[in-house]
């Protein structure tokens, strides 16, 4: 049911810039023929309606769910919620999610952030002026794998995939697009004045040094491929390096031994008192 609610809000992305006369039949009938998604969307709009300024309008929508988005808070046990209200109850029984279903909403003053089952629940948002935004990254990623199906000889496939980041104040944001995405948001940053004079970037840039190493997902993923390279690498010595200096000489091998960890050990007691 996750596509169901982008495509929802793709949808009514499209239908920003149509009046009424211009909606074709097909997309009336779209609406029509999934009369729970439509009900829900006009309950929706209505609760959003009071986070507007006067005389603030919505510019567009970009909606994100797990799979072609992130999932890392939002399915299993870190994706658990419970439905107390009328509403929300019902928007868990239309789309059979929790957690999972996010949205950005633009404006042409700033960006309006929420899971939605916390807003229906505690109205919980988060709002992103674009005029306290110094930058923002939108890099794009490749993944090539090879497509054996029906082929005798396979054919190599690119999917591209992008990250978006963002500091707002003290709030960061950071999720991950699929190519739908991308050029939505690459639509938005073309028509809404403020968000285009961002400065748009493949890095990652933080205010302060506390935030570049906690809150840095592009550096914390190459921190974990150099732990994970460097515990190999040692495995891969005690495995075998060490078996064989010790078929070597193996009487003045576990003295030498010995006598290092004797020295290490001393040194952790050293630092305990």
């Amino acid at each position: 049911m996750n596509s169901n609610f982008k495509e929802l809000f793709y949808h009514l992305d499209e239908q920003l810039d149509q009046t009424e006369n211009d909606l074709s039949k097909e997309s009336k009938k779209r609406l029509t023929a999934q009369v729970k998604f439509h009900i829900f969307l006009q309950e929706f709009l209505k609760k959003v309606e009071p986070l507007l300024d006067e005389g603030e309008e919505i510019k567009g929508y970009l909606p994100f769910s797990p799979g072609p988005n992130s999932s890392m808070a939002n399915v299993g046990v870190m994706g658990m919620a419970y439905a107390r209200t009328k509403e929300a109850r019902g928007y868990v029984n239309t789309f059979n999610d929790v957690r999972g279903n996010r949205l950005m909403i633009f404006t042409e003053k700033r960006m309006i952030f929420m899971t939605i089952i916390e807003f229906l629940e505690d109205e919980i948002y988060f709002s992103y002026p674009y005029e306290s935004i110094k930058s923002i990254r939108l890099k794009q990623h490749t993944v090539s794998y090879f497509d054996w199906e029906k082929r005798f000889s396979p054919k190599r496939v690119k999917i591209h995939w992008y990250t978006f980041d963002f500091q707002s104040g003290k709030n960061i944001f950071t999720e991950i697009l699929d190519e739908k995405d991308a050029q939505v948001l690459r639509e938005k940053m073309e028509s809404i004045p403020p968000l285009k004079a961002i400065l748009i970037t493949d890095k990652v840039k933080r205010s302060t040094t506390f935030d570049f190493l906690f809150s840095n997902v592009s550096l914390q993923f190459k921190v974990v491929i150099v732990l994970f390279l460097l515990l190999a690498a040692i495995l891969l010595i005690w495995g075998y390096v060490v078996p064989l200096l010790k078929s070597a000489a193996p009487s003045s091998f576990e003295i030498g031994f010995s006598q290092l960890f004797r020295q290490l050990f001393l040194n952790v007691l050293t630092l305990l008192e």
